[in-house]
């Protein structure tokens, strides 16, 4: 899936730009990155149209028709996740317990039996140990194990890629939520932050620079509302997860969030009051 992902970004970016006789942009890796995603989002089960169909969408529909790299107002990835979602359910949500192989019985997501107004958990969800790691946990490929999700968004922080204060605020917004809401349950709280796709898009989906905001108060307001919605859509709706829908929301209100939080050159109407027209200004 990963190298069916990869691929075929690469190649529909390719001959996107190549038809249209726009400049190639394929050495930057974001096409790379966008199907290492894709492939990453869907389950081991999801058939392969179903992925080459959700990076097409990625490229060309969000990518490319969007502006191109650093020009888009949605993520990519989260995009084309939340429209196989909402459109190819059946083939793209049949969760599977691992070692099973992609016979296996279909198994629910931990998500579906804490959401939708529920504030205890189900006996039928794993240990918070075994969500943790993604022992015997069904779900998307990339969203199991949230132990590896941590050691990449370590790597990132490190390496300058990532700050830190994203992912920690949308998971610290959604885990102080379900506290409060559970009664200040915290085997409810911490069952809603180790379930479902939060680590996983917190890390590498929320951080995205073109769709997110560009200023540190904004990337903050970002994150936090990203964590609102979250929590919203799980407890009101029958929507396990709500993590893409959150996150493209978000995407939308981004420029305005930046907007605001520009900091103001104080004096600067001022002095264009005083001098008028009769002298040049920036």
């Amino acid at each position: 899936m990963l190298l069916i992902g990869i691929s075929s970004s690469i190649l529909f970016e390719y001959a996107y730009q190549k038809l249209r006789k726009k400049r190639i942009t394929v050495n930057d890796g974001t096409a790379a990155v966008t199907g290492m995603l894709m492939g990453l989002s869907l389950p081991v089960t999801a058939p392969f149209w179903a992925l080459l169909l959700g990076t097409a969408f990625a490229i060309i529909v969000v990518k490319q028709l969007g502006g191109g790299t650093g020009r888009n107002l949605f993520n990519p990835a989260v995009s084309a996740r939340v429209m196989l979602k909402v459109f190819f359910t059946p083939w793209i949500t049949n969760w599977v317990l691992p070692g099973g192989g992609v016979d296996a019985v279909s198994t629910a997501t931990p998500l579906e039996f804490i959401g939708h107004t529920a504030r205890t958990v189900s006996p039928e969800v794993p240990s918070l140990w075994n969500l943790f790691l993604g022992i015997d946990l069904g779900g998307n490929v990339g969203e199991t194990s949230k132990l590896l999700i941590i050691i990449g968004m370590i790597y990132l922080v490190v390496q300058k890629i990532i700050t830190p204060a994203i992912p920690l605020l949308y998971i610290g917004t959604l885990a102080i939520i379900m506290f409060l809401y559970s009664g200040f349950n915290v085997d409810f709280m911490m069952t809603h932050v180790l379930s479902g796709t939060l680590f996983f898009a917190a890390v590498f989906m929320a951080t995205d620079y073109s769709s997110g905001a560009l200023t540190l108060k904004g990337k903050m307001f970002f994150a936090v509302g990203c964590g609102l919605l979250t929590a919203f859509l799980r407890i009101v709706f029958n929507l396990p997860g709500g993590v893409g829908f959150a996150i493209i929301a978000m995407n939308m209100i981004a420029p305005w969030l930046d907007k605001q939080c520009t900091p103001r050159i104080y004096g600067h109407e001022k002095i264009i009051r005083i001098r008028g027209s009769r002298e040049p200004h920036s």
